[in-house]
């Protein structure tokens, strides 16, 4: 029963972020996002106040990739190269799938929300996951062993809340991914020689 909650859920926020980057948050109304996740109105309330509380949902956004990611991943790569990929595929989604407006509203709200901070909500499947990985690379010595995998997580999600940050800040004048590509082996050479 809770996998058809956390799907229907799940549906919900994949709709309206679809029609939030198609459309535009203001010309996107509820009625669309519940033709578009094909749920009832009481569904969508059940769920949600209204459509203002979609735009906390973006981190969930992020995580469902992060679980498709998970399971397509070669279990063969380096956890270096698994960083490397899930960094890709999360930044290639974002910059062409993510309302770039919208992401800078959800980084200002994160700033002054007296709520729960999802951007930083260490139970995410983003933050659970990618330390299990960083962990295996500290036990197979591919990482040095002078930080923790926290801390070496810490590290990691600063480093793409700061692009995204800087992406929204210069109104994606530059390709998110292709910085990426080009930064975090830098930052992921530092895990391997140590901090």
């Amino acid at each position: 029963m809770a996998k058809k909650r956390q799907s229907t859920k799940s549906r919900i926020v994949k709709a309206a972020w679809n029609l939030f980057y198609k459309n535009g948050y203001d010309n996107t109304t509820v009625e669309d996002i519940i033709n578009a996740s094909r749920t009832s109105k009481g569904t969508f309330y059940h769920y949600f106040k209204g459509k203002e509380a979609l735009l906390n949902t973006l981190s969930n956004l992020f995580d469902q990739k992060y679980e498709e990611l998970s399971t397509a991943i070669d279990p063969e790569m380096t956890v270096y190269d698994k960083l490397l990929y899930l960094n890709h595929e999360l930044f290639f989604m974002i910059e062409s799938s993510v309302d770039l407006h919208l992401l800078a509203y959800l980084y200002s709200s994160q700033l002054i929300t007296k709520d729960k901070k999802s951007l930083s909500d260490k139970k995410r499947f983003y933050f659970q996951w990618v330390t299990q990985l960083i962990q295996e690379g500290l036990d197979a010595g591919e990482f040095a062993p002078t930080s923790t995998a926290a801390e070496l997580m810490d590290i990691y999600a600063m480093y793409e809340r700061a692009l995204l940050y800087d992406w929204s800040l210069f109104k994606g004048k530059f390709s998110l991914t292709r910085k990426s590509d080009k930064l975090l082996p830098h930052v992921l050479d530092t895990f391997r020689t140590g901090l």
